[in-house]
Order: C-alpha cells, then sequence, then structure tokens
C-alpha cells in the first residue's frame, strides 16, 4: 500500500484483545505507516491481536488509517485507510485530544470500540473482539450492567433482599456483548458474576449488591 502521498500525525491508538486501548502520543517514527507500527509493536508487551490507528492527511483532507496485527506477531497483516465523512471526524476528534481541546472523558467514550463499530465499515473494526472485558470498559460504560440493575430494582425494589440466585438469573437474560469474548458478567462461577456486578455498580455510584447470607443479597 504507497503511502507516499500522505502526511502522517504522531498520534497512534492500539486496541488490544488482553491489555485494551493504549494511547501514544508524539510519535516519531520513520514516516511510514507499517514501519512505525511494527517498530511500536515490537515495544509494547503483553499484546495478543487487535489494531492500531493513526490520523494521517492528504491534500488537505483528514483521514485515519487502520492496521491489523494477529497473535505473538509485530507485523500489521491488514490495513485500511478511509478518506470519508467519518473518516475525517475522528481524524479530527484525534487532533483535538492530543491538543487537550477535547476531554479525556468525552474522548474515551468516542474511541469505545462498540462506537468505533457503529461508524466505521472497516471489516478490521468490526471483527473485533477484546478477549476479557477491559475494567476501563466494564467499570465506566458497559451498559448491560446498567441494564440488569434496573430490571432488579423493577422487579424486587430497593433495599429488597432476594436470593442472589435470581440476580444471576436475571443476569443470564442480558444479551452478550458483541465486543469481548468473555464478560464479566458471564463467567463460570455464579458467585462471581454478582461480585462483578456489584463492584460495577459501587464504581459507577449507582448501587451495591451486598450478601447476607451464603445464598442471600440485598440491593441497595
Amino acid at each position: 500500500m504507497l503511502k507516499k502521498d500522505l502526511e502522517l500525525k504522531d498520534t497512534m491508538i492500539l486496541f488490544d484483545r488482553d491489555i485494551g486501548l493504549s494511547i501514544f502520543q508524539n510519535f516519531r517514527g520513520y514516516n511510514n505507516l507499517t514501519d512505525d507500527a511494527e517498530w511500536l509493536l515490537e515495544r509494547t508487551p503483553q499484546k495478543s491481536k487487535g489494531f492500531l490507528i493513526r490520523s494521517v492527511s492528504r491534500d488537505n483532507e483528514e483521514g485515519i488509517w487502520i492496521g491489523e496485527y494477529n497473535y505473538g506477531g509485530n507485523q500489521i497483516d491488514r490495513q485500511d485507510l478511509i478518506f470519508n465523512n467519518v473518516g475525517s471526524a475522528l481524524s479530527k476528534l484525534i487532533a483535538g485530544y492530543a491538543d487537550r481541546r477535547i476531554s479525556e472523558k468525552k474522548f474515551m467514550e468516542k474511541i469505545a470500540i462498540e462506537s468505533l463499530k457503529k461508524k466505521l465499515k472497516s471489516s478490521i473494526i468490526q471483527e473485533f473482539k477484546y478477549y476479557t472485558c477491559p475494567p476501563d470498559l466494564f467499570y465506566n460504560s458497559c451498559i448491560h450492567m446498567e441494564k440488569v440493575y434496573r430490571e432488579l430494582i423493577k422487579k424486587y425494589g430497593k433495599d429488597s433482599r432476594i436470593n442472589y440466585m435470581l440476580i444471576v438469573e436475571e443476569i443470564a437474560r442480558t444479551k452478550p456483548c458483541e465486543d469481548v469474548i468473555i464478560c464479566p458478567l458471564m463467567v463460570p462461577n455464579f458467585f462471581e458474576e454478582v461480585l462483578n456486578l456489584d463492584k460495577a455498580l459501587k464504581s459507577r455510584q449507582l448501587g451495591a449488591i451486598e450478601f447476607l447470607t451464603s445464598d442471600t443479597a440485598k440491593i441497595t
């Protein structure tokens, strides 16, 4: 893929199946998309499978480059170059974050994988899944956790005391997340499922699940 006519920006975003999202700013490389990406991958530990995003421009048109890497490799296997309204908006978003014109909270919401999947038709993006849901995603933006809590409050009321298996049953009704393989709400251990729900609720100050006995829990 010839990139001689592209201007490469100095922010790289890495989405990894295991380690989650990482942002590298003020990146100075070889001014070559694949060489720069592979140089960065060689120096990034614990990665498994994922992709990188980098802002680019061509003839005053903004866009993004996406490069995919696979298990244990430091090589880019697939690439997408996107110059359209979505690519331009994403490139400007990244520049705004780098220049501190956009808050980290707003940026993380817009760059989240579920948001990218709604906007970008890239097969690299659409096929990506986290192996285990990253803590940032689960504790800060998981909509399934909120839905489970709302249903529990609706059915049993706040401060209710119920058998914790009723909570497990409500979790089981939740549609599995399309962005991860292993969800903290879908682990084999039922007790751990409820504990993970409790941690997520507390992290957002929505409520809590308090164990009263080995089989009874209180919804607050």
